[in-house]
């Protein structure tokens, strides 16, 4: 399985899209796509082919055994951070000024450019873009439209380098997932409390509880994980302020983490 998301595999074809023909031609020889059927005509085109290529195969390999995404991905990725290092020593700031949408792809999907090299920003494990494509996939099998939807928003803000906007959908996500859950749980029950706090209680109180009290997940006095999460995402109340994208990144990935492991909670006691 590859390691990078959609949105970074569009962010290099988009790179793609701006070479000449004739680096294009080396470039699918070099990885092996000469027969792969890409057809398109303009540069823009052949890009486009080379995405839904990778986005349809993503456990592709090429010649030497390496995951062909991957390959493509830091190939693309070491050749953007050449052209921002002109005079031999590595400068972040070009490179996130020139491929900001790279940049920024990258780091949602727990790497990071250090002295011109790409580099995990976080362990392996997380596998951050398996969490995003999980976490979509349960949204849409559950049908919880407006939890996708603030969390749609909140990746494209981020995308964009937008961090106040996507700061401001993180914890409405949660909110309105848990909402959701809650009702997934309650089976239309009319018991089933307002949305909000008394919400998340009630998850809390359930026989068996949703929250597990014996990992602090829900203590009932503010400190528990998931309290201490929701208010994470908002230190300044409801109107989360300016934000740097290092806060706003690590706020990303913990919505992301925690909500698979809810989603994946939730598919245990009701499958979708």
């Amino acid at each position: 399985m590859a390691n990078f998301s959609r949105t970074t595999v569009l962010a290099v074809t988009d790179i793609l899209a701006n070479w000449g023909h004739s680096c294009l031609d080396r470039f699918l020889l070099d990885h092996g796509l000469e027969d792969a059927g890409l057809t398109g005509a303009s540069r823009l085109a052949r890009a486009n082919d080379i995405a839904l290529h990778l986005l349809r195969n993503p456990d592709a390999l090429q010649h030497d055994g390496r995951n062909l995404t991957d390959a493509i991905v830091e190939e693309v990725v070491q050749s953007a951070i050449s052209r921002s290092t002109p005079y031999a020593v590595f400068d972040l700031e070009p490179f996130q000024r020139s491929y900001g949408p790279l940049a920024r792809a990258l780091e949602r999907d727990g790497f990071t450019v250090e002295d011109g090299q790409l580099r995990r920003a976080l362990p392996e494990s997380l596998d951050l873009p398996r969490a995003d494509d999980e976490v979509h996939a349960l949204l849409g099998a559950y049908g919880f439209d407006v939890p996708k939807g603030h969390l749609d928003q909140a990746i494209s803000a981020h995308s964009r380098g937008d961090w106040a906007a996507a700061n401001s959908q993180f914890r409405p996500f949660i909110e309105s997932l848990l909402n959701e859950i809650a009702e997934s749980l309650a089976g239309g029950s009319s018991a089933l409390p307002p949305p909000g706090h008394q919400r998340r209680q009630w998850l809390a109180q359930l026989t068996p509880p949703f929250f597990i009290g014996s990992l602090n997940e829900w203590t009932g006095d503010g400190k528990g994980f998931i309290e201490a999460f929701y208010r994470r995402l908002h230190p300044q109340g409801s109107h989360p302020g300016l934000s740097d994208e290092d806060d706003s990144t690590f706020r990303l990935h913990l919505v992301l983490l925690v909500a698979r492991l809810l989603l994946r909670r939730l598919r245990q006691v009701v499958p979708p």
